[in-house]
This record gives C-alpha cells, structure tokens and sequence, in this order.
C-alpha cells in the first residue's frame, strides 16, 4: 500500500471509521472496498479517493457524520475528490436518480461510478456473510 493511501487511511481510522459497523464488517472495510473495485475498474485517483471517502460527512443512508472539516478532507485527497464525497454525502434518496439528474456530467459520470461501486461493495459483503453461513 502506497505511503499516500496509507496516510488517507490513517486519517479515516482517527475518525473512527474502524469502529463503526455498516452491515456486517466495518465502515473502513467498506470504505477500502469501494476504492479498490474503483481502482480495478481503472477509475481515476480523485474518483477512487472520492470513493474512498464516499461517507465522511454521513449521507442519507449513514447516519454517522464523522466530520464536517471539509478543508482537512481536501488537503488530504484534492479538490475534485473532496468534491465528490461531499456531493456523494449529501444527495437524497434515491442517489441514482438525483445523481441522474444532475447538468454537470464528469460529475454525474464520477458519482455513477462510486454508486455502483459502493452497491457493489455492499453485496459483495453480503454474499461472502451468506457464505459464511453455508459453511455453518
């Protein structure tokens, strides 16, 4: 893991993101595994960043804030990534479809993408905890 990533994360497990659960494994754990399926799919470094950090500020699904210090965040990760968890945060339900409506489109295609990949996340996690019931 690159000396930059492991900064970013360092930062999000003083925040706590370790010791809150979302789902069945820890936010962080989900948090890593949106940036890594961003990175597979050869998304840039702000977007995978954006992903990472794709909760920071709480959103409409996950309640926990766990901080409004935009400036720390964008000093760490950029403008642009800072930019999409910040959107990513505050869009209502149904994100994809406020995400859609949106005029800009390198925003739009940029939130589309950490969408699918926090979703896909979410399931992956899903499916590896019924396959830990299978074998019980």
């Amino acid at each position: 893991m690159s000396d930059s990533i492991s900064t970013k994360i360092d930062f999000l497990k003083q925040l706590g993101s370790d010791k809150f659960k979302h789902r069945n494994q820890s936010l962080l754990e989900h948090l890593i595994g949106v940036r890594d399926l961003l990175k597979k799919w050869g998304a840039p470094e702000y977007v995978q960043d954006g992903g990472l950090f794709h909760s920071v500020y709480g959103t409409t699904y996950f309640k926990p804030q766990m901080t409004t210090d935009r400036d720390a965040v964008r000093d760490l990760i950029g403008e642009k990534a800072e930019e999409l968890a910040y959107w990513f945060c505050f869009l209502d339900s149904p994100r994809s479809q406020r995400i859609a409506i949106l005029e800009n489109e390198q925003l739009k295609k940029d939130l589309l993408l950490i969408d699918k990949a926090n979703e896909e996340d979410q399931a992956n996690a899903s499916m590896d905890r019924l396959d830990f019931y299978k074998d019980v």
